[in-house]
């Protein structure tokens, strides 16, 4: 390979290059390739040397400016935790797509007509190889995967780590389509009877990570949504957490008998819990104040809390309300107490400390929902929606890793997921010929940089 000078460059390389500076070009058996250049200080030799990188091939013709470096951000970040690895495995015929409406959920939502227009506005077809998609092939595409329920919990099965802590709640998908099967009327948690699915979610407390997802027909109740998912992972050896809900219909025992251990919360009105009974630890959450004692109460283990901050505002509430004149059902004793019931013997704060993580799954879920938009979706067959809820549960694992490199790196209180993706949509290749990076805004290159990701958002392919 040769270094060809400036004054020897064909003319077509002349008119693709025609006033950048730094930059030679190299040829090799007729090829052309394209390399920047800069000279910078030697302290040990005390004088300049010149440092090289490569930039791409250059070939006679022309392009436009795409999208880049948000692209190869969560590409990388996807390679990197192998979820392009196992959907390559149990969807080698779909991966691709699948790939390209996660990101499209995560980065611009669009109706399937659009996302081939807009993977065209990116690079990402340089990594999938695929073309523009018409809208009838993708619905063709989501039924094939919705129908492959082996390859989706295949695919899941791969997510969940033996001895994770795993949260699990329950939420709805709304439609107003008619022909959906899995579409049917039932209460939501505001006790409105809505067209609707059901949808569960398990997501890993230890790696704050959604790993598990399920759809059920929207007249089934709870209590057999989380009979199912149990059964789908009882060789798992996991630590089942939920919130208040799930007591009724002997789900403790169930759990118990699937060996599964659990930490749910028990009504107050439970005849297990013994109000007597003196706490003998004192620890302090969030600034509040939290008294405990644990016993056993065969086969489990009891745990009680009284929160002193929920003690005076339930009692303060209450004598409002008769000084009102109201009449109102009140134990004192009840006040500010939370009861949980586990399989597992753990120390009072501890088991505290691990139930109080589950507002994360519900934070999951306003994720999925809103950001991803997927609650309200219409699509007419079952197949396509089965499909397109897996596509969005992946876009829903894609927001998570960022969100976990952000945390990583201590931005997350002042950067979000989306102002990373749009900062990083910056990164713009032009395709001249050859593959080169327009500028890289400043604030694009000081947030890639604190995240030690700008070798990835500026790498690029051989065109």
């Amino acid at each position: 390979m040769r270094t060809i000078p400036k004054e020897q460059w064909p003319e077509w390389i002349k008119g693709l290059l025609p006033n950048r500076k730094n930059v030679e070009v190299k040829e090799s058996n007729g090829h052309y390739y394209l390399y920047k250049y800069k000279n910078v200080w030697d302290k040990r030799l005390k004088r300049p040397k010149k440092t090289v990188s490569y930039l791409g091939v250059l070939k006679e013709r022309w392009g436009r400016i795409r999208e880049h470096g948000h692209i190869a951000f969560l590409m990388e970040l996807l390679s990197r935790h192998r979820i392009v690895k196992a959907l390559k495995k149990h969807f080698p015929y779909e991966w691709r797509e699948l790939v390209l409406f996660s990101l499209n959920r995560l980065i611009y939502p669009s109706p399937l007509k659009r996302m081939g227009s807009w993977m065209d506005k990116t690079t990402l077809d340089k990594y999938l190889g695929i073309g523009k998609i018409p809208g009838k092939q993708f619905s063709r595409i989501l039924a094939r995967v919705g129908t492959n329920t082996k390859g989706q919990s295949g695919f899941m099965r791969e997510l969940i780590e033996d001895g994770e802590l795993l949260l699990y709640d329950g939420s709805v998908v709304h439609s107003t389509s008619e022909y959906n099967k899995l579409i049917e009327f039932g209460y939501n948690k505001g006790r409105l009877l809505l067209p609707k699915a059901n949808i569960t979610l398990l997501f890993s407390r230890d790696r704050n990570l959604p790993i598990h997802f399920r759809l059920f027909f929207g007249s089934l109740h709870e209590i057999k949504t989380v009979k199912a998912v149990m059964e789908e992972i009882k060789d798992r050896d996991i630590l089942f957490i939920a919130d208040k809900g799930y007591y009724k219909n002997k789900l403790y025992e169930d759990l118990n008998a699937s060996n599964i251990r659990f930490i749910l919360p028990l009504p107050r009105d439970d005849k297990r819990i013994n109000y007597t009974k003196p706490f003998a630890q004192v620890f302090e959450y969030h600034k509040r104040i939290i008294k405990c004692n644990s016993s056993y109460v065969k086969p489990y283990y009891l745990y009680q809390f009284e929160d002193q901050h929920l003690k005076y505002v339930e009692t303060s509430h209450y004598y409002r309300k008769k000084i009102a004149g109201k009449k109102l059902k009140f134990n004192e004793y009840w006040a500010g107490r939370i009861a949980l019931l586990s399989n597992k013997r753990l120390g009072s704060k501890e088991a505290y400390l691990l139930w109080k993580t589950r507002d994360r799954i519900e934070k999951a879920f306003n994720v999925l929902q809103n950001h991803l938009e997927t609650d309200r979706p219409y699509v007419s067959r079952e197949d396509v929606f089965r499909g397109y809820i897996f596509a969005s549960f992946i876009s829903l694992l894609a927001y998570y890793l960022v969100l976990n490199l952000l945390k990583r790196h201590d931005v997350n209180d002042r950067v979000s997921v989306e102002d990373v993706l749009f900062e990083f949509s910056k990164v713009m290749v032009e395709d001249r010929g050859y593959p080169a990076f327009a500028e890289i805004p400043r604030n694009a290159e000081g947030l890639a940089k604190k995240l030690e990701v700008y070798d990835i958002i500026t790498k690029i392919w051989e065109s």
